[in-house]
């Protein structure tokens, strides 16, 4: 009785320990199990948000090249938002940081675009200041995690954004300061130079105009981005009515002979000018300023390569009468007076002393003096 006592207590005595391994084991392995379960919603929540944001980043582009600017941004936002980093797996394997960075480029990308092409309705109460605001803060981060040429050009945009609230009456804002500090970093910098020229030009007017050409000529070197260079460099030159005309018409000919593409707004500007020159009235004047930039051969190859070419973009009238008088007088100008004759010949025709047209008139008035001219050189 004494010994199978004994034995009972000690087969009780080992179970005990036995049954605590069991249950120590059974945890460990609902643990690991549980593990596993956590290991696998972790990398399938992951492909799902990378699914997310893959999906909202092809959007964002697509909006973005359709121009779409603010619909874009959303989709940069929710696609960011989305990328945040959560979850061991996460900050383990750094993958949704790295998307997460690329987002953030993209979206800094789209913030100069948008800024490039940015419009406001002054008329719905719109102010570019208001505008400016979100994509502000996203360039300024940009540039604080930025180096070299990107920096640039991110402090470039940055000045632009400041010109635009400077014109809503921030006067406190120096856009000079940015632009300088850009060519700093990169003095080639294509937005820098051309925003810098635009800003000189828009403050300090024609006085400005030999530093400016020498900002535009390095933007324009860059070959980068040329045609946002050009439309800045016509803007800025326009702004100066009368006193940039000159410089226009200079550019406007430096894109021909270069075959870059001339807008149709830019042709109805040049028209314009030359409407007022030699079109409808006789500034001699003008035209002979003009023809200290680019002589007078040369304008008339652009004027009749634009308004008398293939591809002629005409405004109007097409735009005669006025530009068949500007092509016999650049005709005249350039050293073809058989030329110009067998226009005002034309033009003395289709509009007699009856018709009451003012080219007419000034079409037998040309006739007159260019039939005097051999006997005045005599």
């Amino acid at each position: 009785m004494g010994k199978q006592g004994k034995r009972a207590k000690s087969g009780d005595g080992d179970r005990e320990p036995r049954l605590m391994k069991w249950i120590g084991a059974i945890t460990a392995l609902l643990s690991c199990v549980f593990a596993v379960q956590q290991a696998i919603q972790l990398v399938s929540d992951t492909r799902e948000r990378q699914r997310q944001i893959g999906e909202l980043n092809t959007m964002a582009r697509r909006q973005q090249e359709a121009g779409d600017y603010r619909a874009a941004w959303g989709s940069f936002e929710r696609a960011i938002e989305t990328a945040e980093p959560s979850g061991q797996l996460a900050k383990l394997t750094g993958q949704l940081s790295d998307q997460r960075r690329q987002l953030r480029d993209a979206q800094e990308d789209l913030a100069m675009v948008w800024l490039e092409n940015l419009q406001v309705k002054s008329s719905d109460g719109e102010s570019f200041s208001q505008a400016v605001a979100p994509i502000d803060e996203v360039l300024n981060r940009g540039i604080a995690n930025s180096d070299g040429a990107r920096r640039a050009d991110l402090l470039a945009h940055a000045g632009w954004a400041n010109f635009l609230k400077w014109r809503d009456g921030q006067r406190q804002l120096d856009p000079d300061r940015q632009y300088r500090e850009a060519l700093a970093i990169d003095s080639g910098n294509p937005y820098a130079n051309v925003y810098r020229a635009h800003w000189l030009l828009w403050t300090r007017r024609a006085e400005a105009l030999s530093e400016a050409r020498t900002s535009f000529a390095a933007a324009l070197s860059s070959g980068r981005v040329k045609d946002h260079v050009r439309r800045i460099q016509l803007a800025a030159l326009r702004n100066l009515s009368s006193d940039g005309e000159g410089e226009y018409i200079a550019a406007i000919n430096d894109m021909r002979t270069k075959l870059e593409n001339i807008t149709p707004q830019a042709r109805s500007d040049l028209w314009s000018m030359y409407s007022f020159a030699c079109g409808f009235t006789d500034d001699g004047a003008r035209l002979a300023a003009w023809s200290k930039l680019v002589p007078a051969p040369q304008q008339l190859a652009m004027f009749e390569e634009l308004f008398f070419g293939a591809d002629k973009a005409a405004p109007d009238e097409n735009p005669r009468p006025g530009a068949d008088a500007c092509l016999a007088v650049l005709s005249e100008a350039a050293g073809q007076p058989a030329k110009a004759t067998a226009i005002w010949k034309e033009l003395a025709a289709r509009y007699p002393p009856a018709s009451g047209n003012r080219v007419g008139d000034r079409a037998r008035d040309a006739l007159k003096r260019l039939r005097a001219a051999p006997e005045r050189g005599n």
